[in-house]
């Protein structure tokens, strides 16, 4: 598969908070984001991400293996979110495997995994969120479960059917929050545009509509 990564700090932090990760030779793809502007948000999503790269980087994938590695990465957060300066400090993930005509679907959090083909959309992955009333008129949505913040943690699997020319798209909250489905098959599906192009729009496109939050999106064209 074709796959382009690309990812852009939003306004409101400091540093980004969002990790990608793309092994096509591995038919492995990760996103993950720091939760909520929490302390060391950063350090969770790259550790996240640094331990499905170095598990897989010279291994095969199997179904196991990568709830293991989330676990192991959620085990590694969770210790060192026992320090002062890192307390609290949690991230969701979503990660996309593809074997064969196969995908399936790893999530923790409200980070998205979405399928594109002839010019239909779909999510894979559930939101682990809830409403919370903020104010009168304010309601926010809350993540529910994210890695680093138990000891133990539950890794939603869900598998797909893909075929050649489809499109997958894995993406952080920045973006989902502010595009709505018809928005995002509008731009991905525009003939005009490159793979990367696509990827860059979606960002621009997000920041036009005043998303101020960190912006990371991976899509993959099946091959």
């Amino acid at each position: 598969m074709q796959t382009v990564t690309f990812s852009q700090k939003g306004s409101k932090s400091d540093t980004n908070e969002d990790a990608c990760l793309s092994l096509p030779s591995r038919g492995l793809l990760v996103v993950a984001d720091g939760v909520g502007g929490g302390p060391s948000g950063d350090f969770a999503s790259r550790a996240v991400v640094n331990t499905l790269y170095d598990i897989f980087r010279d291994r095969e994938v199997s179904q196991e293996a990568v709830v293991d590695s989330i676990q192991r990465a959620n085990d590694f957060i969770y210790q060192s979110a026992q320090s002062m300066d890192r307390k609290g400090m949690a991230s969701t993930v979503v990660v996309g495997w593809r074997s064969g005509s196969r995908v399936s679907c790893f999530n923790v959090g409200d980070s998205r995994i979405y399928h594109v083909r002839d010019g239909k959309i779909k999510q894979l992955t559930r939101d682990h969120t809830r409403q919370v009333q903020k104010a009168p008129n304010v309601i926010k949505q809350m993540v529910t479960n994210a890695v680093g913040i138990k000891p133990a943690l539950q890794v939603e699997v869900s598998h797909h059917e893909c075929s050649p020319g489809d499109l997958l798209l894995l993406m952080t909250d920045g973006i989902s929050d502010l595009l709505d489905q018809d928005s995002i098959v509008g731009i991905v599906s525009s003939p005009q545009y490159s793979l990367a192009e696509k990827a860059r729009a979606l960002v621009a496109e997000s920041e036009r509509r005043g998303g101020q939050d960190d912006k990371s999106v991976i899509l993959a064209l099946m091959a």
